[in-house]
């Protein structure tokens, strides 16, 4: 089951991309986000303009591409979805990155918020014990060690 209704897989990867494009301070183009997003610039000005309908953003031919503060928000609520799992899957479950890259990507846009939120919670309670106390980060790697020599 889809986790938002109004917005799908496709509106969330671009708001993600505009988002982390801003964050690292590199410029909002229809260029880079055809390029990070693997698509054809005709493809990025037609969401483009349903993501100004819906007043996400603001854009306007040869101008740099901007959030609107309710695009800004979504977008970070995406962009931290995405963090979490990405850090549950590598640094928990001890997937390679890669893997745990494009698994978050997959799941962020489907899983609940609040099943994210319990993630999140117990991805930091986790991350603390492995710190504290050795012996729990050892077990912890002997659970997925099966899976270490398989590779």
């Amino acid at each position: 089951m889809r986790r938002s209704a109004s917005y799908g897989k496709s509106y969330e990867d671009y708001l993600e991309a505009i988002y982390k494009l801003s964050f690292e301070g590199k410029k909002v183009s229809v260029t880079n986000l055809a390029k990070i997003l693997n698509v054809k610039p005709s493809s990025v000005v037609e969401q483009l303009r349903k993501l100004s309908d819906k007043k996400l953003i603001i854009y306007k031919k040869g101008e740099e591409i901007r959030l609107t503060r309710k695009g800004s928000r979504l977008a970070r609520q995406i962009f931290e979805r995405h963090i979490i799992l990405k850090k549950f899957l590598s640094e928990i479950l001890m997937l390679p990155e890669e893997i745990a890259e494009k698994d978050a990507c997959s799941m962020e846009h489907y899983l609940h918020k609040d099943t994210i939120e319990r993630l999140k919670k117990l991805t930091i309670y986790v991350l603390d014990k492995k710190s504290e106390n050795t012996s729990f980060s050892e077990d912890l790697k002997n659970i997925f060690s099966d899976l270490f020599l398989k590779r």
